[in-house]
């Protein structure tokens, strides 16, 4: 096989570019420390979650229960005192969450009876939704719990009809459940996890986002450069096989790419101290399947535009757009769902899945499986309709 030919002449002529070494590189390297410089504030902020109360009860379960979310950091509660104007405030968006606890809610739990604390929800705010309602969840449950011993000590015929001495039992029933006789331990599968640091987004976000200027752009442009110039048909008449020749050109791509999101993932482990995970195999496999799926895609534009200018423009409209929908510019949880989504239709966004399961995770190579699966699906995709549709002509 001649294709090492091909590959060793491709990286000849980019070791004496200098501006295309330039881009590989310094450029990233720019990039990926302003940017992470610059936001580093925004990661450190507390992620508010918005929560409108109406206390139509006034007692002292409730004012307890007011008290309890008003201490959990990440909710941002406000008090109406008029259910009616705070439903009205939800429909104008103004809140996204409306907690309503009912009148006589205090004395309902003190006499062992049933109660509900209503909560109205904004439907396209699902993730916020589902914090609160956990923790009200995990509050109501408490309550349940005096609930239950109240209508216990009366079933058995004691009497709890003096308000004093409901109160004496439901006291030494909370006493009980703090802490909670079952508690739910939860451990991660890391054992090196590390606070999220704005380098961990931006890091792998902009070496992607170069990885796919230097594979998918560059790649495509220097096949149709070599065809415009002349060279390539000199290739085909050479005692080189096609394949061989495509083989070339894929290679050098490919090497191409993984030493650039390689040498860039090290600098943002050396100069900012990103976390690389404890497996270098995993990490190999990752930016691999990444910049061999990349490497078909540049593959298949070179195929499907007919000069050089053509494949410029179109390879940095793909990059442009797969980099803000997959998540190289922001974290993608930050976007709504049906971005997400849509997001994951790209390289980028599976790319940073994968990333974060092993910088931020550390999930090991059996974390990431799933993304290198689908990377590699795309890849096949890619080469098979290039190859398909390929001409040497």
């Amino acid at each position: 096989m001649k294709f090492h030919i091909i590959a060793a002449k491709d990286l000849k002529i980019l070791m004496r570019d200098r501006n295309a070494l330039l881009l590989m590189f310094i450029m990233p390297i720019f990039v990926i420390s302003v940017t992470g410089l610059a936001l580093s504030g925004s990661f450190s902020q507390d992620i508010g979650i918005d929560v409108l109360v109406v206390d139509l009860d006034n007692g002292e379960i409730s004012k307890g229960f007011v008290e309890f979310l008003e201490e959990i950091d990440i909710l941002d509660v406000d008090m109406e005192s008029n259910e009616f104007a705070a439903r009205e405030r939800i429909r104008d968006q103004e809140y996204g969450r409306l907690i309503i606890i009912p009148q006589g809610f205090t004395e309902s739990v003190m006499r062992g009876q049933n109660s509900e604390l209503l909560i109205i929800t904004d439907p396209t705010e699902k993730d916020a939704n589902t914090v609160v309602e956990k923790i009200v969840e995990g509050y109501a449950s408490r309550l349940s719990t005096n609930v239950v011993v109240v209508k216990t000590v009366a079933a058995y015929g004691v009497p709890v009809y003096n308000k004093e001495q409901i109160y004496e039992v439901v006291d030494v029933a909370d006493q009980f459940t703090q802490p909670p006789p079952v508690q739910v331990v939860t451990e991660s599968t890391s054992t090196r996890l590390e606070d999220f640091s704005p380098f961990t987004q931006y890091v792998p976000g902009f070496a992607i986002m170069f990885l796919l200027f230097t594979t998918i752009g560059v790649g495509s442009a220097s096949l149709l450069k070599e065809r415009e110039s002349g060279t390539f048909r000199r290739l085909v008449t050479a005692p080189i096989s096609k394949p061989e020749i495509i083989g070339g050109k894929i290679a050098s791509t490919f090497f191409r790419g993984f030493v650039q999101l390689t040498v860039l993932l090290i600098f943002g482990h050396v100069v900012f101290d990103l976390n690389l995970g404890s497996s270098v195999v995993a990490l190999i496999v990752l930016i691999s399947a990444i910049t061999l799926t990349s490497t078909g895609l540049g593959l298949l534009v070179a195929v499907f535009v007919t000069t050089k200018d053509q494949a410029d423009s179109v390879s940095t409209m793909i990059v442009l757009i797969m980099s803000a929908m997959g998540g190289s510019w922001w974290p993608l949880f930050i976007m709504p769902q049906f971005m997400q989504d849509l997001a994951h239709l790209t390289i980028t966004a599976w790319a940073m899945d994968g990333f974060y399961d092993l910088l931020y995770f550390d999930l090991g190579l059996a974390g990431i499986l799933k993304e290198v699966g689908v990377l590699l699906l795309m890849t096949i995709l890619f080469f098979g309709l290039a190859i398909s549709r390929f001409r040497f002509e």
